[in-house]
């Protein structure tokens, strides 16, 4: 087997495994989740690029795990009422579009455009504002909401550049008219 292939891929599970947990934990412990979220987000995809090992299904077993521990993290924190739930669209714009391209994907059997859709400067960071949301919303909640405005404009740039990236493939293809 080859261990190279499977650390990253072992790293994304355990982001699932937080994203589980994390509604469940004390709040106290929610920063030690956070952090071991993000450090796992990061290593993973540092170690696939540095061993050469990344796939696909790696990339997507990855993008599951931030979606599902950002999902996570959030709602936990909207159900103790440390997050007001109007700002979940605005953090979750990238996310909310990726989804919708995905679905449209499933739904027209295009996996091909989907399959296209690399990561991107603007995902990354997004996904980064997010974990510092995160941070700041357990250690510094007087800074929720300048935090919110920062990861907000930060989704936004990343849906439009996710959702830009999908129709130039759809373009290119010719599945929709220039």
């Amino acid at each position: 087997m080859n261990y190279k292939l499977l650390i990253p891929n072992l790293l994304s599970s355990l982001r699932l495994f937080l994203a589980i947990i994390f509604p469940f934990v004390p709040e106290n412990w929610w920063i030690w989740l956070i952090l071991g979220a993000g450090f796992s987000d990061f290593l993973d995809g540092q170690l696939a690029r540095r061993w050469q090992v990344q796939t696909w299904q790696g990339g997507l077993l990855d993008a599951v795990a931030d979606k599902m521990f950002v999902l996570s993290a959030l709602l936990s924190f909207v159900l103790v009422g440390r997050f007001a739930p109007w700002w979940l669209p605005l953090v979750l714009a990238r996310d909310l579009t990726v989804g919708g391209i995905a679905g449209y994907a499933a739904i027209a059997h295009d996996w091909e455009a989907f399959h296209k859709m690399d990561a991107r400067w603007s995902g990354k960071i997004a996904t980064t504002a997010q974990f510092f949301l995160f941070i700041i919303v357990t250690l510094v909640p007087a800074g929720i909401h300048s935090m919110v405005s920062v990861t907000g404009a930060c989704s936004v740039i990343a849906a439009v550049d996710y959702w830009l990236l999908f129709h130039q493939e759809l373009t290119t293809r010719k599945i929709i008219p220039k």
